[in-house]
């Protein structure tokens, strides 16, 4: 008994990291992937990560607990990012104004306070 709850929790973890995905943050047709741009923050269930970057809004389009990135098109966006600490569970929202490139992936960046107790800036680095 005690075997298949642990089986049924892995295979809740694993349904839902395969829920993590990418969402089309921009109207109209699909278009291909050197076209737009990719914004990535951190799954919504941290799985005891120390700190996580939840991306909650792209200019007006609010993601869901497991959409994790945004395909947009080139040029400035409006982002709305919460940076969560585990150990002290604070949780700082910040609004960030960003310009992105075609082609180019893009991760949330947190710059913390002494001792990881706080969120002191969250920034959007290209990772190549």
């Amino acid at each position: 008994m005690r075997r298949a709850a642990q089986s049924m929790s892995v295979m809740a973890i694993v349904a839902g990291l395969a829920g993590c995905l990418s969402v089309q943050g921009y109207e109209g047709e699909k278009r291909a992937r050197d076209e737009l741009a990719r914004i990535s923050g951190d799954p919504s269930v941290s799985a005891g990560a120390p700190l996580s970057l939840v991306l909650r809004k792209v200019d007006e389009l609010e993601l869901n607990v497991a959409q994790t990135s945004v395909d947009v098109l080139p040029g400035k966006h409006t982002l709305l990012v919460d940076c969560r600490i585990s150990e002290t569970r604070s949780v700082t929202r910040h609004s960030l104004e960003v310009e992105v490139e075609a082609g180019e992936h893009y991760r949330l960046m947190a710059e913390t306070e002494v001792g990881l107790r706080g969120c002191a800036a969250v920034t959007l680095r290209a990772s190549h």
